[in-house]
């Protein structure tokens, strides 16, 4: 959220409301701006964020189970990793830990 201070009117509305504080980060950053001072969060909003935020589910989903390996300041591979190997280099990792 950007550095706005939230009052306590405000404070006030949102717990009468069932808004969180996240609700008004996510409303900011993704809310047509109707005047210098109010924004408003439009069915095309909802609709290109939540298609947004789909692409970004199926992303995830490719990349699941996907090693990088980095030395220094350089990527040295990537991979796709087996059920069996994930098990394992996640319990090496946390022995070294």
């Amino acid at each position: 959220m950007t550095n706005l201070a939230v009052t306590h009117h405000t404070e006030a509305r949102m717990r009468q409301r069932g808004f969180r504080e996240a609700d008004l980060a996510l409303l900011l950053d993704t809310a047509t701006p109707l005047a210098d001072d109010a924004w408003l969060l439009t069915a095309a909003d909802a609709d290109r964020e939540i298609a947004r935020r789909k692409r970004e589910i199926e992303h995830l989903q490719r990349l699941r189970g996907c090693k990088v390996v980095v030395s220094g300041d350089a990527i040295v591979t990537v991979c796709h990793m087996r059920p069996a190997a994930i098990k394992n280099a996640l319990r090496r990792g946390r022995e070294t830990l």
